[in-house]
Order: C-alpha cells, then sequence, then structure tokens
C-alpha cells in the first residue's frame, strides 16, 4: 500500500459535532442545482434577519431534542447554500458568536463558507477574515462562458478573470473551488484549461465534479423537452480517470472521487459526511444527523421561518449508511474500526467476505487494518458500493 507522507489515514471519531447552515438565496438559481435555493437577484433577502434569528431558534430546539449534543465540542461549521456569500458577514459573525454560547469549540476549528464569483473581493476575504472564517470554497464551475450560459449561471466577466489574482492574495489561506466537466459545448481541453489556470497558483483545494442530470431541475426539464443535450459521459470517464495521475503530479492527495487537496488541506466538515460523524443541518432544505437519526427541514424559507421544528427523526441503518458514505473515499481509512464500532454481527461478516473479494480482483489494498482503494475500482465504484450495500 502506498501511503505517501503527510497522507492522513481516517478513522472513527465520537466525540466531535460539525455544523451545516444553509442560506437558501442566489442571485439566480443554475439550471442543474437540485439544492433548495431561490434566485432573487442582486439586492439582499427581505428576511435575511429574521431567517439567521430562525436559525437560532432552531439550534436551540436540537440541542433540548438531543441534550447530549452539547456535550460534542464542535470542529466544523460550514455555510453553504444557496449563496451564503450573498448574506451579511455581520449575520454570518453573530450566528458564530451563538454558536460558542451555547457549544464548546476545539482550538483549530475549520469554518467554511462558500462563496459565488459575483461576490467575490479581496474585501470580502478580508471581513470573513476577520469574524473568524477561514476556510473558503469558490463555486467557478467553468471560465468558459458558452458553458456558464449553458448552466444557467449569472456570469460577470470581470468578476471571473479576477478570480485567480483576488485567491492568490487572500487572507484566508484554506481556499479552494470547484470546477465541473461534462457539459455540452465545453470541451476537454477547456475543461484542462480552466484546471491549468488554477494549478498554476497552487490552490490547497480543488472539488472536480461531473454535470450531472437531476430529477425536478431546469436542466433536467430541459433535456426531456429536447431544448438541451445530456452531459457527456463518454468525456466524462476520460476526464475522471485522468484526474488522479495529473493532481498528484501537481502534489495533491486524492481523498474522495471528486476531492483533491494539498496535504492537510481536505474539507473536514465533509469529511464528516463520509466517515458516519455526527453533524447538526441547520435552516431550510438543510439535513442533519444526529445520534444515529437523520432529519431534514422543509424546503421552504417561509414556511421554515414559521412553522415549529419538526420533531420527526429516521433511525439510520448504519450498514447501509457507511456503504454509501465511507467508500467513497480514495484515500487509506482504518476500515476494520468502522465496521466494528457500528455494524451488527450480520453486517460485520457481510462487510468483511466482501472486502477480501475486493482485494483477490485487485481492486484494493489491506494492510494492518487501513482499506484504501485502487485506481482500477474508480469507474466500477457505483457498482462496488451497492454489492457492499445490498
Amino acid at each position: 500500500m502506498e501511503i505517501l507522507e503527510k497522507q492522513t489515514i481516517w478513522q472513527v471519531r465520537n466525540s466531535y459535532l460539525g455544523v451545516y447552515v444553509h442560506f437558501p438565496y442566489c442571485f439566480k438559481k443554475c439550471d442543474y442545482c437540485d439544492f433548495y435555493s431561490e434566485g432573487i437577484g442582486a439586492a439582499p433577502a427581505n428576511d435575511e434577519k429574521s431567517l439567521f434569528k430562525s436559525y437560532q431558534k432552531e439550534i436551540k430546539d436540537r440541542i433540548s431534542h438531543f441534550p447530549e449534543i452539547q456535550k460534542r465540542t464542535i470542529d466544523t461549521v460550514f455555510f453553504g447554500g444557496g449563496t451564503p456569500s450573498k448574506a451579511s458577514p455581520e449575520h454570518w459573525k453573530k450566528l458564530l458568536d451563538f454558536l460558542r454560547s451555547e457549544f464548546s469549540f476545539s482550538d483549530k476549528p475549520e469554518i467554511s463558507i462558500e462563496v459565488n464569483p459575483e461576490d467575490l473581493s479581496s474585501e470580502l476575504l478580508s471581513e470573513y477574515h476577520s469574524i473568524g472564517i477561514n476556510r473558503v470554497n469558490v463555486g467557478v464551475q467553468t471560465l468558459e462562458k458558452k458553458g456558464l450560459e449553458f448552466l444557467g449561471r449569472h456570469y460577470d466577466e470581470d468578476r471571473y478573470h479576477s478570480l485567480v489574482e483576488i485567491l492568490s492574495h487572500s487572507p484566508i489561506q484554506r481556499v479552494g473551488i470547484d470546477l465541473m466537466y461534462g457539459i455540452p459545448g465545453v470541451s476537454k481541453e477547456s475543461f484542462f484549461s480552466d484546471l491549468s489556470h488554477f494549478l498554476k497558483v497552487g490552490l490547497p483545494h480543488l472539488s472536480l465534479y461531473s454535470l450531472t442530470l437531476e430529477k425536478g431541475t431546469q436542466y433536467s426539464r430541459d433535456v426531456s423537452n429536447q431544448k438541451k443535450q445530456e452531459p457527456e459521459e463518454n468525456l466524462q470517464s476520460e476526464i475522471l480517470t485522468q484526474l488522479p495521475n495529473l493532481l498528484k503530479e501537481n502534489g495533491y492527495l486524492w481523498y474522495e472521487v471528486s476531492n483533491y487537496a494539498k496535504p492537510g488541506f481536505e474539507s473536514l466538515h465533509n469529511l464528516k459526511y463520509w466517515t458516519y460523524e455526527p453533524y447538526l443541518g441547520i435552516g431550510p432544505g438543510a439535513h442533519g444527523m444526529i445520534d444515529g437519526h437523520r432529519y431534514g427541514n422543509p424546503r421552504n424559507a417561509g414556511l421554515y421561518q414559521k412553522k415549529e421544528t419538526s420533531t420527526k427523526y429516521e433511525k439510520i441503518d448504519p450498514s447501509t449508511e457507511l456503504s454509501l458514505t465511507l467508500f467513497r473515499l480514495f484515500s487509506p481509512f482504518r476500515y476494520l474500526d468502522f465496521i466494528e464500532t457500528y455494524l451488527d454481527t450480520k453486517s460485520k461478516s457481510k462487510y468483511l467476505k466482501t472486502i477480501e473479494g475486493w482485494e483477490k480482483k485487485g481492486l484494493c489494498t489491506l494492510e494492518n487494518e487501513i482499506f484504501q482503494w485502487n485506481p482500477q475500482a474508480l469507474l466500477l465504484l457505483d457498482d462496488l458500493i451497492l454489492e457492499i450495500s445490498l
């Protein structure tokens, strides 16, 4: 097993808590996006102040439903959306202060925010830095105008051209971007040109996703009505298999199917989703997982603010959950640690038998109780995850 220097080996962590907060408003809702969001133009949301009050109320309610979570230490906070950079930094500061009044925080918590290119500026990054936000991810998707138009994204040419300059001089060191490939009309060469543009700066985190067709989105409707083409799947497979070596040559660790980071710059919050750690999901459309139970909030900002916090919690089947999340990791993890901690006897036996079968086929490596996928498992991953989840 080739475990690179400084590569983290993930393991069970039971005493920490993450917090995800969903801000649902955007300048314009993207055609491909299936997260709950509403396009409201350039002006601030009319209900921003009351929405942030509702966040505080929900946090209090979740604590009352699960009092034990206050004994956990918060080590990650993630402001997502929608477009959380559309909200006032002062409101995010007050929410962080409120969280600190309710929970203990680790010495060096990761506090992340998603930013859209139209909001990004040196002044905004300085403001975020001053209120304790220490990780920023920018949803670039593509630098090609026709690609952005295909996705139904707002495009501010000046902002897109200044991205590299602003990010390379950011007071926040943990910065990353999202890029998307397989957009009809955008060539493989164009995608790699965009990627090269950001590799030259050495940004510490890169999320590289394929465009997907999600039911209920405007893009899905446009494809059904033959107004737009489906994602270019053959092109996506080509790019997907070329990325690991290219990123490795540039000093990045491949730690999840679509995520690459310089050593120590992985998204610790997103790792909670993949390593079965508990997290609060706050806000309209948010989902959370606490003490082996999942819950979800209404996908409507007005309804979220008016309704009482739901007490409906769904018990999780750890066997299914681990298969769908843990095995998306391409960095090494202590598989026996997870199996022994979370699975019953029957599930343990099934997992071990399936994993040993993968090893015999050369799909993964097992050494010193550590699991790691081999690169050839990549294009088979969905089928392999299905195999262990059934």
